[in-house]
């Protein structure tokens, strides 16, 4: 009677349903002979050379030579190699996915008229919300505040967010609260790519930044102990808050260079 698959975790984990049989086998008696396989799996013999070889290909056959010659399974924990490559495709999938997620739903927003709304949660929610904006091909309007955008692991995603932008070279408008570390940072940062003037009636120490690009406008906040990020893509939406940033900027920029009339990014290219 041919053998029947007692561990359905091999198919699984990708092995084909005949290789799984054959590994199954030599799992089950330990070193064999290509002809006893052939007997107890009821496959044919060219069949089962076939798939020993490609066992051994990938790894997790051993072809042990002698007067006769004998295969032995590898010990089960190599078959771990599956499992990563499974997690690697999958962390892979799920990066394309997000990718075209973005444009997906643009199109989706374009077709039905409805705002689209994504949220994210946790660090890697923050940082997949975060790099969405280096999607765009104009300029990033944002409100910060340097004290808990630069702090911990924040800091860290931001330092890699900040370089791509410039190897982008995507421009960057940024409202910043007055407090000591704004005004330190503003001068560090400026370049030809960004941008900064300091609101002198926000609060300082507000934990949230907010990122307006192309038709969407990105909320974030910065409590570690509740990490949450929403994108809404929305004319109307977008609309407001890209006209309640250039109010404060005009006003602020204006204040800080009373002879100037350009009151947008100068610097910007």
């Amino acid at each position: 009677m041919p053998h029947s698959i007692h561990f359905p975790i091999l198919n699984k984990l990708g092995l084909a349903e005949n290789e799984a049989l054959i590994y199954e086998l030599l799992l089950e008696r330990g070193k064999s002979m290509a002809r006893d396989l052939v007997t107890e799996s009821g496959l044919g013999r060219g069949n089962v050379y076939n798939i020993l070889t490609s066992l051994q290909q990938k790894g997790f056959v051993l072809l042990i030579e002698g007067k006769q010659t004998l295969f032995q399974a590898v010990d089960p924990s190599k078959l771990r190699t599956l499992s990563e490559q499974k997690i690697k495709e999958a962390k892979q999938l799920d990066a394309e996915f997000q990718e075209a997620l973005s444009q997906m739903s643009s199109t989706f927003n374009l077709s039905t008229g409805r705002p689209t709304i994504q949220i994210f949660e946790g660090l890697e929610g923050f940082e997949q919300a975060i790099f969405d904006s280096l999607n765009t091909k104009n300029e990033i309007l944002t409100y910060s505040d340097p004290v808990t955008i630069m702090k911990g692991e924040f800091g860290k995603i931001n330092a890699r967010y900040v370089k791509k932008r410039h190897n982008l070279n995507i421009p960057k408008r940024i409202i910043f609260p007055d407090n000591e570390s704004a005004r330190k940072l503003k001068n560090e940062i400026a370049d030809e790519l960004t941008n900064v003037v300091i609101a002198h009636g926000f609060s300082p120490g507000f934990n949230t930044i907010v990122e307006i690009y192309d038709n969407k406008v990105a909320f974030l906040t910065l409590r570690e102990e509740k990490i949450i990020s929403v994108i809404i893509e929305d004319e109307d939406i977008v609309a407001m808050q890209r006209n309640q940033f250039e109010y404060i900027w005009k006003k602020e920029y204006q204040a800080a260079s009373p002879t100037s009339t350009d009151f947008t990014d100068s610097n910007a290219k």
